[in-house]
């Protein structure tokens, strides 16, 4: 059930509520829908496949330099 609780009965009289996020829709969405359709989504502190790699489909931990390689390098004249 969507609260309308918070919501001015002037606004909430002219709107429809969508239950599930709908594309194209001019529904106002609820926010239980909102947080049913991002619950089963990565997690905070999961990596996403494409993290691993980047738009070239380079794998970044093979092909990039890590920060502590470069801060050991000394330039000589």
């Amino acid at each position: 059930m969507t609260d309308t609780s918070k919501i001015p009965a002037s606004r909430f009289s002219n709107e429809s509520f969508d239950s599930i996020p709908k594309s194209g829709s001019s529904n106002v969405i609820s926010s239980e829908a909102v947080f049913n359709a991002l619950k089963d989504k990565l997690g905070k502190t999961d990596t996403a496949a494409k993290a691993t790699a980047d738009a070239e489909g380079n794998i970044i931990n093979q092909t990039y330099a890590k920060l502590s390689d470069i801060l050991t390098f000394e330039y000589e004249d």
